[in-house]
């Protein structure tokens, strides 16, 4: 079950880090895919949090999106925290400083999303659709993932924009209540929000 809201949006002047992550999965059968800019084309923008609830969303663009679109594309947001003061003693010794480490933190985010994207664009070919374009968005210590997306989307315009109910982050709360109530009340465009459940096997394992 989804929700469909429309909404109007204040403008941001943040400018969020991005990243294109090449869509390399092979290829789908694309002869009836209508053009971008065509009339009544559609650009979409799927939000994905790296969450047990993400592959609910992509079976949702899978069932109700495939074929549909002029250009899809797959945004995920990466975060890590800055350290502001030396870990131990020896870290002087070991001749590391801030700067080095924080820089090391990062490039392991940018790694850990990167790798991310590609699993769920993999996925998303099991499903029988891909991604024509992936982006990788930097959300906290500069900015906070609800605000990439949105700068993102502010910035691409898209049709719509696809993310799920709720999910947890590898760095916090991405999806989970105020984020989608954030994005409905603050983009521009339509957004889609898809309920996602509990998966069965966790279901049956709490019982």
């Amino acid at each position: 079950e989804t929700l469909l809201l429309l909404r109007r949006a204040r403008g941001r002047t943040h400018k969020p880090r991005e990243s294109n992550i090449p869509t390399t999965m092979g290829d789908l059968d694309v002869k009836n895919k209508p053009e971008v800019g065509a009339a009544g084309a559609t650009r979409i923008l799927v939000a994905l949090d790296g969450s047990k609830y993400s592959d609910q969303v992509l079976q949702f663009c899978a069932d109700h999106l495939k074929g549909r679109t002029a250009k899809l594309t797959f945004v995920h947001v990466y975060e890590y925290h800055l350290v502001s003061a030396p870990p131990g003693p020896g870290f002087a010794l070991a001749g590391l400083n801030l700067t080095e480490m924080n820089n090391g933190l990062r490039k392991q985010a940018i790694d850990k999303g990167k790798k991310y994207l590609q699993q769920a664009a993999k996925k998303a070919m099991t499903l029988g659709f891909k991604p024509d374009e992936m982006k990788l968005l930097e959300g906290r210590p500069s900015s906070s993932a609800k605000h990439a997306i949105l700068d993102y989307s502010d910035k691409t315009r898209p049709s719509m924009l696809v993310c799920g109910s709720r999910g947890l982050g590898a760095m916090g709360r991405m999806f989970l209540g105020s984020t989608s109530d954030f994005l409905v009340h603050n983009c521009k465009c339509t957004v889609m929000i898809v309920k996602c459940t509990e998966p069965e096997k966790e279901k049956t394992a709490k019982k």
